[in-house]
C-alpha cells in the first residue's frame, strides 16, 4: 500500500477512536466540563494545504490534504500549549517548469507534473485563548522542526551540480487561529475550525546550488474533533473507616 495511504488511515483511524470515546459519554457522567485549567485535550484535524511560499515550492503548486494530531494542556484560563505531528504534501500543474531538469528523468524535460513536495514532522505551540459559554477561539504560535522531500516519479530529487538528496530536517514555525464549540450534551467534545501558517527553514545555498532552494511555506484550512479530559485523576478515596484520609 502507498505509505501515503497508509498514514492517512491511521490518522483516520484515530479521530474515529477520538471520536467512539467520547461519544461512550454521557452528560450525566461527566464531573468537569471541557478545558478546565489542569485538564488536557487530545484530537486531530483534517484540511488541505497549498504552498505559498518559497518560489520553487510554490510556483504551479496544488493543495493537497494535510492532518495534524493535537495534545494540549491548559494551563490557565487563557493560556496552554500544545504539540502536533503535521503531514502534509503538494502536486504540481504539468505547464510549471523545474528550475532543472531531473538527472534520473531527463526526458521528461523541466514539467513539473509529476513531482511531489511532502513535509511532515511536528510543532510546539503556546496558545492564547479567549471566549464564553460553549464557544472560544485562539491563537497559537511556536517553533517546529520539518522533514522537507521533493520527489519526481516516486525517486527523491537529487541536485545535479552538489549531488545531494532533496531530504533532510529543518527548523520551521507555525502559527494558527481557531475556533472551537463544544457539543451540549458532550461537554468533553468540541469541533473546531483552523486556519493556519506553516514554514520550514530549508534553504541551503551549499546544498542545493542548482534550485529548489528556498523555505516553503503553506496556508491552510482544517477541520476536526478535540476530546478533553483530566490530565492528572485524583487517587480515589477509600470507603473503608481511618482510610482516605
Amino acid at each position: 500500500m502507498n505509505p501515503r495511504l497508509r498514514l492517512a488511515s491511521a490518522f483516520v483511524l484515530a479521530l474515529l477512536a477520538t471520536a467512539s470515546v467520547s461519544h461512550a459519554q454521557t452528560a450525566d457522567s461527566v464531573a468537569t466540563k471541557g478545558p478546565i485549567v489542569g485538564r488536557g485535550g487530545i484530537g486531530g484535524q483534517i484540511g488541505t494545504s497549498y504552498i505559498v511560499g518559497g518560489p520553487d515550492y510554490s510556483e504551479g503548486s496544488q493543495p493537497r490534504f494535510s492532518f495534524i494530531g493535537h495534545f494540549r494542556y491548559q494551563a490557565s484560563a487563557q493560556w496552554g500549549w500544545q504539540v502536533s505531528p503535521y503531514f502534509t504534501w503538494n502536486g504540481y500543474v504539468s505547464h510549471a517548469n523545474a528550475p532543472f531538469v531531473d538527472l534520473n528523468y531527463p526526458n521528461d524535460g523541466l514539467s513539473k507534473e509529476h513531482y511531489l513536495t511532502y513535509i511532515r514532522g511536528a510543532a510546539v505551540q503556546v496558545q492564547w485563548f479567549r471566549g464564553t459559554g460553549r464557544t472560544r477561539w485562539h491563537l497559537g504560535a511556536g517553533p517546529a522542526v520539518y522533514q522537507v522531500v521533493i520527489e519526481n516519479n516516486r525517486k527523491v530529487l537529487e541536485d545535479p551540480a552538489s549531488h545531494e538528496l532533496h531530504k533532510g530536517l529543518h527548523l520551521g514555525a507555525t502559527a494558527e487561529l481557531g475556533y472551537e464549540k463544544f457539543m451540549k450534551k458532550l461537554p468533553n467534545t468540541s469541533i473546531e475550525g483552523t486556519v493556519a501558517w506553516q514554514a520550514a527553514y530549508a534553504r541551503d545555498d551549499v546544498k542545493f546550488t542548482s534550485g529548489w532552494n528556498g523555505n516553503p511555506m503553506l496556508a491552510e484550512v482544517r477541520l476536526g474533533v478535540h476530546y478533553y479530559y483530566d490530565f492528572r485523576k485524583p487517587k480515589p478515596t477509600s470507603t473503608k473507616p481511618g482510610l482516605g484520609k
